[in-house]
């Protein structure tokens, strides 16, 4: 118990340190990945054909969905979105 108290302690708390948002069950990495390790499950596509909302919140959640079918141990995804391109984000599993 001494060792926990003490390391989280010596823990330094950067500006760039931030809380995640989870939608749906999945953590939501946007610009940024995680600094615990992980396994990288898949890439997903949010697959839109030209149609859908094409706004943050509904790209958001066909990556989420799509993660969801296809790797449903899934802990994480990872967004990028990319202008003038398929937006992607990787799945991801804490170890």
């Amino acid at each position: 118990m001494t060792v926990l108290a003490f390391t989280a302690g010596n823990f330094d708390l950067k500006k760039s340190h931030a809380e995640v948002n989870t939608v749906e069950g999945l953590l939501i990495f946007t610009d940024c990945k995680p600094v615990l390790e992980y396994e990288y499950l898949g890439t997903v596509k949010s697959n839109t054909g030209g149609f859908g909302n094409p706004q943050y919140e509904g790209v958001r959640n066909r990556l989420i969905k799509n993660a969801k079918k296809e790797y449903p141990k899934a802990d994480d995804i990872i967004v990028y979105l990319n202008y003038g391109q398929a937006d992607k984000a990787d799945v991801i599993k804490f170890k």
